[in-house]
């Protein structure tokens, strides 16, 4: 029997719960995203990953829980992750712990608790809250410069600092790859990177992180 991750495509809100456990269904921390082509993205990510889960798993009283409930077509279709392993519509586990599955849960953990040296996904008007400042990423617009110079794509950045002080931060790419942009917030310094880490792992173009 053909199985399927998603019966609705038209969805146009996710949100993510983590629980306390799977026996404790109070809500740890929880995430409102209403970007649609991040929702349509994420849910082309988790159709990759096969249906026919074969493994069934016993999970302890204290193990973890996520919930992704997507809003499509006024119905709710729910992905149930537990101990980093994602729920297949036979109601079964893959075996193994595949890329796809640890990068969708990364990513899901980085927009749940956002923190420094995190890479994270640009949702955007998605507000991620750091240590005493928050940064939501407000989209992209990409610059036709023809024909006196080539077509760039300008990213804008909204920081909040705890004293409620804004600041719009705009990252420029094209030709050159874009630099790390250095920001003063709350007295400190933070730099946002855009293309690739430290490490040398890319982020470009779907991907930042804030690191000190």
């Amino acid at each position: 029997m053909e199985r399927h991750w998603f019966l609705y495509k038209n969805c146009t809100s996710l949100e993510i719960k983590k629980f306390v456990s799977i026996s404790d269904n109070k809500i740890v921390k929880s995430v409102l995203i209403d970007d649609i082509n991040m929702i349509k993205s994420l849910m082309e990510r988790i159709e990759k990953i096969p249906t026919n889960g074969e493994m069934m798993i016993s999970f302890g009283a204290k193990a973890e829980q996520i919930n992704l409930s997507f809003t499509c077509e006024k119905r709710i279709q729910k992905i149930e992750i537990y101990q980093k392993r994602f729920k297949t519509p036979s109601t079964g586990f893959n075996i193994g712990n595949s890329e796809l599955e640890s990068g969708l849960y990364q990513d899901i953990d980085a927009l749940l608790f956002p923190d420094f040296n995190k890479i994270t996904l640009k949702v955007e008007d998605l507000e991620l809250p750091f240590h005493g400042f928050s940064v939501t990423y407000k989209g992209g617009e990409s610059i036709d410069g023809a024909p006196s110079t080539s077509s760039f794509t300008k990213n804008k950045f909204l920081i909040k600092e705890k004293n409620k002080k804004e600041q719009i931060v705009e990252i420029i790419s094209g030709q050159l790859p874009p630099q790390p942009m250095k920001i003063e917030v709350n007295g400190s310094q933070i730099i946002i990177l855009t293309y690739q880490t430290k490490k040398l792992t890319r982020l470009y173009p779907n991907y930042f992180e804030i690191i000190k």
